[in-house]
């Protein structure tokens, strides 16, 4: 792998996702304030339901890049017009579905989320408008894959980049003049259509022979396609089910309002997840090309070192959730929302935690090795759990219940199930990688932790910036610690020679 590369790509990533941070922090209470509980509750509502839209691609986004990279890595030029052709003629069908099903939706909806009568019909509106975003988003999204099969996120992050900053000035500015769930619906769905427009400039620039037409669509391609990517889907529905079914559970039995308790947590462990989402995701194609040419050391030595660094940011970022996170979202809303989202936040942190300890790196490696069989099914069985629990403990544990019934699947997948199968595929020692990823990572906790304790004895606590300033401390310290405590003496020199060699 190009380590130089890579790097690049995992930094954009990282300034995007900083810069949504950035954005949310701010906008959250803004929206709420302007929009109220059930307005802001029905956006995420609303939200949650495109996001499932994810599902209807079958896994394909992954067998995109994927195949992208095998076959330019191979100099295939048929073999990619192909590709790409069957991909995006399916696309097109899927985005038919879509269309239709939102549709069918429309005229349920506030019936089945106990809607308000008077947000209901902008409620349709905006989930009308979604559907036809996606309706063109879904085959334009097929560039976005070519380009990260190329391992250019770095440029689609830098125009998406401009989408978000103009997106966020229009939300302000609409919202101050009119709040309204409408206007955001709106807003939302111009800017997702500009997203494929970007990806297709940069895949022509990038590609200029490539030639993608439904009538180079292959049944034959198809067949090879769906083999690989039905796997990926159970992944993606099974995360799905994991991650963004509480909005719905929780909405069924305790109304929007309580979504919006639960959601402001979960947006704070959600920006965690997804810089180390965007940081693997970025590994994906480079770990293709190195199975395309035999290269399992490179793999083993990936598991072996990644696990270990992606909980070095891990566990300082759940650390600050479990013993701050009263704080953060009493500065970050108020004191009422922080004693009802509190609860919820702790045991998300630790679902967080073991989340990433089992497919933190696990998953691009399966799918660029293709060995998506038995973890898809691990993690479908950890979903539906989820799900069922969620239901149950909902109506008796509230919001708090439901951050528990993601915890609980989540540790025993992802700190036994899922690391041992990786283990026993690419050579590794399970108990080996237990002692990397858990034991050796703990020893830093501790001065991270005295610099939360000082801190609040300081009042630290007490200001937004003197504890985004703390919370940094804290990453900054615990890394320094990791790099003496949790790196052995061998392991540091390969890390300077990596870098040395960029």
């Amino acid at each position: 792998m190009n380590l130089r590369k890579l790097a690049q790509n995992i930094f954009s990533q990282w300034v995007m996702l900083g810069t949504q941070l950035i954005i949310s922090v701010v906008m959250t209470p803004f929206l709420v304030r302007r929009l109220g509980d059930e307005g802001y509750g029905i956006i995420a509502l609303i939200s949650g339901l495109v996001g499932y839209h994810g599902i209807l691609y079958f896994g394909l986004g992954a067998a995109v890049v994927k195949f992208v990279a095998e076959h330019h890595a191979k100099e295939d030029r048929e073999a990619l017009d192909e590709t790409v052709s069957t991909i995006f003629t399916i696309y097109l069908a899927i985005g038919v579905l879509w269309l239709i099903l939102s549709l069918l939706l429309a005229p349920v909806l506030p019936g089945l989320f106990h809607l308000p009568a008077a947000k209901a019909l902008d409620a349709q509106l905006m989930l009308l408008m979604m559907g036809v975003a996606l309706f063109i988003h879904f085959p334009g999204s097929v560039y976005g894959g070519v380009v990260m099969g190329l391992e250019r996120f770095d440029v689609l992050n830098r125009y998406n980049f401009v989408l978000l900053l103009l997106r966020t000035s229009l939300t302000v500015a609409a919202v101050s003049w009119r709040p309204s769930v409408l206007l955001v619906g709106a807003i939302n769905m111009v800017t997702l259509l500009a997203e494929p427009v970007v990806a297709w400039v940069f895949a022509r620039r990038l590609v200029p022979w490539l030639t993608v037409s439904v009538k180079s669509f292959s049944r034959a391609r198809m067949r090879e396609l769906f083999t690989f990517s039905t796997q990926s889907f159970l992944f993606t529905l099974s995360e799905k089910l994991i991650n963004y079914t509480d909005e719905f559970v929780i909405s069924q039995a305790r109304g929007p309002g309580a979504v919006t308790n639960y959601v402001i947590p979960l947006r704070l462990v959600d920006y965690a997840r997804d810089a180390l989402d965007k940081a693997t995701l970025v590994l994906m194609p480079g770990v293709s090309a190195a199975a395309a040419r035999g290269e399992i050391t490179t793999l083993q030595t990936l598991w072996r070192f990644g696990n270990k660094a992606v909980m070095c940011l891990v566990a300082p970022v759940s650390l600050v959730f479990v013993c701050w996170g009263h704080h953060v979202l009493s500065l970050w809303l108020d004191a009422e929302h922080a004693d009802k989202g509190y609860p919820p936040l702790v045991w998300l942190a630790f679902a967080f935690i073991v989340q990433v300890a089992g497919r933190g790196l696990a998953r691009p490696i399966f799918e660029g090795l293709g060995w998506l069989s038995i973890p898809a099914r691990i993690t479908v069985i950890e979903g539906v759990l989820n799900l069922a629990m969620s239901v149950v403990l909902v109506r008796t544990w509230g919001i708090a219940g439901v951050g528990f019934a993601t915890f609980v699947p989540a540790a025993i997948s992802g700190v036994l199930v899922m690391p041992w199968y990786v283990c026993q595929r690419l050579g590794v020692s399970f108990v080996e990688h237990l002692g990397r990823t858990f034991v050796r990572t703990l020893p830093p906790l501790v001065p991270a932790y005295g610099v939360l304790w000082a801190a609040e004895r300081w009042g630290l606590h007490r200001h937004l910036v003197t504890t985004a300033l703390v919370c940094l401390a804290v990453l900054i310290v615990y890394v320094v610690f990791a790099w003496g405590l949790t790196f052995s003496r061998e392991e540091r020199g390969i890390i300077r020679a990596r870098v040395g060699r960029a």
